[in-house]
C-alpha cells in the first residue's frame, strides 16, 4: 500500500509542472493579415526576385498565425531587401585547384514590417537575416546558381515567416 502512495505522489510531482505548458506562442501578435510587397534585389542574382515573390506569399499563406493580403487595408507591410549574394570557394577542382567546384552562396538581406495604418511606422525596421546554400558547377556556376535560385527562396521565405510569427 505505502509502495502505491509514493508512485502516487511522485507521478503527481512529476506531473504537476506539466500543467502550466500552453502549447504555440503566449503572445497575440499586433498584426493579422500582411500585404507582401515585391522584393527589393540589389544583388548580383537577377533571377532571384519572382521566385523569392511567390516563396515569400505561399509562406504567410501558410502560416496559421498570418494571412495573405492583397490590398492596401492590412495590419502590416512586409518588405524585403536581398542586399548581397556573395560566392565563397568551398571545394576546388580535383584537376585544376584554381577553379571551384563547390561554391557557398550567402544571401544577406533586410527584412522591415510596415505597420499597415498609412503611418510610417514600423513593427521592425532593417532586421538582417543570412541564408547560405552550397552549389556544385560541374555544368558551370551560371547554371549552377540559376537551379539554386528556387531553394534559396522558399529558404528565405521560411525564415521570414518565423520571424513573423516568432516576435520577441
Amino acid at each position: 500500500m505505502r509502495s502505491i502512495v509514493l508512485i502516487g505522489a511522485i507521478a503527481t510531482l512529476f506531473l504537476g509542472g506539466c500543467s502550466a505548458y500552453q502549447m504555440g506562442t503566449s503572445n497575440a501578435l499586433p498584426y493579422k493579415s500582411i500585404v507582401v510587397a515585391p522584393p527589393t534585389n540589389l544583388s548580383t542574382l537577377p533571377q532571384l526576385e519572382g521566385p523569392l515573390n511567390a516563396a515569400l506569399r505561399h509562406a504567410v499563406q501558410s502560416s496559421v498565425e498570418l494571412s495573405l493580403a492583397t490590398s492596401s487595408p492590412s495590419d502590416a507591410t512586409l518588405e524585403v531587401s536581398v542586399l548581397e549574394i556573395r560566392r565563397d570557394i568551398a571545394a576546388v577542382s580535383a584537376s585544376d585547384v584554381g577553379r571551384g567546384r563547390k561554391f557557398e552562396l550567402t544571401a544577406n538581406l533586410e527584412l522591415s514590417l510596415k505597420k499597415g495604418d498609412g503611418s510610417n511606422q514600423y513593427f521592425f525596421q532593417a532586421r538582417p537575416l543570412t541564408i547560405r546554400q552550397d552549389i556544385y558547377t560541374d555544368s558551370g556556376l551560371v547554371d549552377a546558381e540559376y537551379q539554386a535560385v528556387p531553394e534559396i527562396s522558399r529558404q528565405i521565405a521560411a525564415r521570414v515567416a518565423e520571424s513573423l510569427v516568432d516576435v520577441w
